[in-house]
């Protein structure tokens, strides 16, 4: 993957300095609102936005979205549209609770067919983040579509010392790897990069 070559720099006091409050306001109903404004390193909103900001292509994939926080952070690179999938939705039943639902550039698909369609989008793609249900089957099968599709982007893989699925599931990558936990958040959520 990453045929594409694409030079992000981490540094954390560039990473510390993004301002994530123009997408906060649709994240204070998420159990999980107290974890988007933290330090880089402490969680990976900061990452996920600069990343998002540095990459080409104009489609950002994020697959398993449930609360839809990293869609609201990746949401920040204004100029490109970010396809959220998840199975199942996690949002408020209630439509005027702001959710990421209500960002512009964010497009939230749920339910199974979003497998059939992700190779059609990631052909205007060159960043997916994969944050599902950890237990590396799941994970195993979309690897396979991106394989198959070719997919020469970024790929984003998070909790992968979570449990012994997902390190296996890891381990069995044969593609490059890099740990970026310092810029991302600390164990035992690392988000690590295959390029």
């Amino acid at each position: 993957m990453a045929s594409e070559i694409i030079d992000i720099v981490l540094d954390p006091t560039d990473l510390n300095a993004i301002d994530l409050s123009s997408v906060k306001s649709v994240c204070r109903w998420s159990s999980n609102f107290r974890f988007f404004d933290l330090s880089a390193g402490e969680e990976h909103y900061r990452l996920l936005a600069h990343v998002a900001r540095s990459v080409r292509r104009p489609t950002i994939i994020d697959i398993g979205h449930f609360q839809v926080l990293s869609a609201a952070a990746l949401s920040l690179a204004t100029e490109k549209t970010v396809r959220s999938f998840d199975l199942i939705s996690s949002l408020p039943s209630d439509p005027s609770v702001p959710t990421a639902v209500h960002i512009p550039n964010v497009r939230i698909e749920i339910g199974p067919n979003y497998m059939r369609d992700l190779p059609d989008h990631l052909r205007t793609s060159n960043l997916v983040l994969l944050d599902i249900d950890h237990l590396g089957k799941s994970e195993r099968d979309i690897f396979k579509v991106l394989e198959e599709a070719k997919f020469d982007g970024l790929l984003i893989v998070d909790d992968i010392h979570l449990n012994e699925h997902m390190q296996r599931f890891w381990d069995d990558i044969k593609q490059t790897k890099y740990n970026i936990s310092s810029s991302g958040h600390c164990v035992p959520h690392e988000p690590w990069f295959i390029t």
